[in-house]
This record gives C-alpha cells, sequence and structure tokens, in this order.
C-alpha cells in the first residue's frame, strides 16, 4: 500500500466507525435529527476511506463505494491484491 493514503485510510475508516456509532446512540438516545446528522457524516468519512484504502493498494477509487456494506466492504477491500506491495514502508 502507497504510505500517502495510509494517513487518510485511518483517518476515514476510524472517524467513520465512530461517527456512525455516536449516531445509532443518538438516534436511540431520542435525539433522531442530530444522531442521523451524525451517522450520515460517518458514512460519509467511511466510504472516504474505503475509497484512500482502495487507491492505495493501487485499484480504482470506486471500489470506495464497497464501504456502503461497512465492514463487510472493508474486509473484502482487504482480500483484494495489493498492486504496490514493494512500495510498503
Amino acid at each position: 500500500m502507497l504510505a500517502e493514503y495510509k494517513r487518510s485510510t485511518n483517518i476515514g475508516v476510524g472517524l467513520g466507525l465512530v461517527a456512525e456509532i455516536a449516531g445509532r446512540l443518538l438516534v436511540r438516545a431520542g435525539n433522531p435529527g442530530f444522531g442521523l446528522l451524525i451517522l450520515l457524516v460517518g458514512y460519509v468519512l467511511f466510504i472516504w476511506g474505503c475509497t484512500q484504502y482502495a487507491k492505495g493498494k493501487g485499484h480504482s477509487g470506486w471500489f470506495g463505494v464497497l464501504g456502503l456494506f461497512s465492514l463487510l466492504g472493508l474486509l473484502v477491500l482487504f482480500f483484494l491484491p495489493d498492486h504496490h506491495k514493494q512500495a510498503t514502508a
């Protein structure tokens, strides 16, 4: 994986998951408007992180759409071959 994509992948996927969990908790706690907004931001961040992950492995950024399937999509991206394996830092 290319080094320049590692940081953005970690930020997008990590913050995306945290925001998704926080959004779901807020919706359950009785604050649906703000909870749905945080949930939406989490989905966008997660998909962006998945896009960065796919690009870092040498694939099209369109594979980031797999982030719509949350952790299952991330698992699929994990098993994609890394075309930049020699560039690992």
